[in-house]
């Protein structure tokens, strides 16, 4: 393994931000991939994912010289300062560092901080986000491919997670990390889980383990695992998006991962202050719930649940 700090820039006001990435095997050798950790500084389980695959590789290559078969950078995270300081964004201007690239040497420093990043990240034959979700949800483990990437989906069902989300692409996803990954050929894909703020060591541990899968079906690593899911390919329209009618306090009655029938009651909405029932939120489907809403306090018009449908479920392209 090398330590080394990938790029740095100064900073008027504190240290200097320092990028450090991890890199294991030979650099410029074949197969190759990145793994990039959080952007934002309340993904605490995605840096926990990031650091628990440093750990596992820094032991199995102490142990094997040659269990990596080709080049591994991780990068455990973008944003230190952010983490430091508990926020969302980059903590001196409120912007995501995640809406600015390729990025500009001579822009902004959330511009800066992208160029660099991606000059470092570009090269790989695989490169994989590890990310939550910006809303206030909490989520099961799954992958996200843009649509631009439907070429290999194959691709990632090696890592055996449950779901696969085609991306509907936006506008906004041509400044995202893994959309130019994909311009600049590399197989790209964001690994999505948990909730900001708080450790889930249960999702982030599948993670784990899906992208050890991964690296061992792609050749990258000499070690044995399970197999794991097939992968239901779940395109855009798959998705129920359930809302609440009211504001309140949210009691939620179902789980994510948890199958549901239709006309089944998902969580309850009482009025804050004389704890009227509002609103019982209702399945409006077959499925499975693979984001919920993270909060005790629910704002109305807040999308409360995201079920995956069980009619439109796709188990091969």
């Amino acid at each position: 393994m090398k330590e080394e700090v990938l790029f740095e820039i100064s900073s008027l006001s504190r240290n200097s931000l320092k990028v450090k990435g991890f890199r294991f095997g030979r650099e410029g050798t074949t197969p190759s991939c990145v793994i990039v950790g959080p952007m934002m500084g309340t993904a605490i389980d995605q840096l926990w994912i990031a650091s628990q695959l440093v750990r596992f590789l820094r032991q199995h290559e102490l142990a094997n010289a040659a269990f990596v078969k080709g080049e591994i950078l991780v990068i455990p995270t973008v944003n230190p300062y952010s983490f430091n300081m508990g926020k969302n964004f980059w903590p001196l201007d409120n912007t995501d560092i995640d809406v600015m690239f390729p990025g500009y040497d001579k822009g902004e420093t959330t511009q800066r901080i992208a160029a660099r990043l991606f000059e470092k990240t570009n090269n790989y034959d695989y490169a994989i986000l590890l990310e939550a979700r910006k809303d206030h949800v909490e989520c099961i483990p799954y992958v996200e491919v843009l649509e631009s990437g439907m070429s290999y989906i194959e691709d990632a069902r090696a890592f055996g997670l449950d779901f696969i989300h085609v991306k509907e692409e936006m506008p906004n996803d041509t400044v995202s990390l893994t959309y130019n990954w994909n311009v600049w050929n590399a197989k790209a894909f964001s690994l999505i889980s948990g909730k900001k703020g708080i450790l889930h060591k249960h999702e982030a541990n599948k993670v784990f383990d899906a992208i050890v899968r991964f690296l061992v079906k792609k050749e990258l690593i000499d070690f044995s695992t399970f197999e794991g899911s097939h992968g239901n390919l779940v395109m855009p329209n798959d998705v129920e998006a359930i809302k609440s009618s009211a504001a309140g306090l949210f009691d939620t009655l179902a789980n994510i991962g948890d199958s549901v029938v239709h006309g089944q009651p998902l969580a309850r909405i009482f009025n804050a202050l004389d704890g009227t029932l509002i609103q019982t939120i209702i399945s409006p489907c077959d499925g499975i719930i693979s984001c919920r809403y993270d909060y005790s306090l629910i704002f109305q018009n807040a999308i409360a649940y995201r079920i995956v449908k069980v009619e439109s479920a796709q188990n091969t392209l």
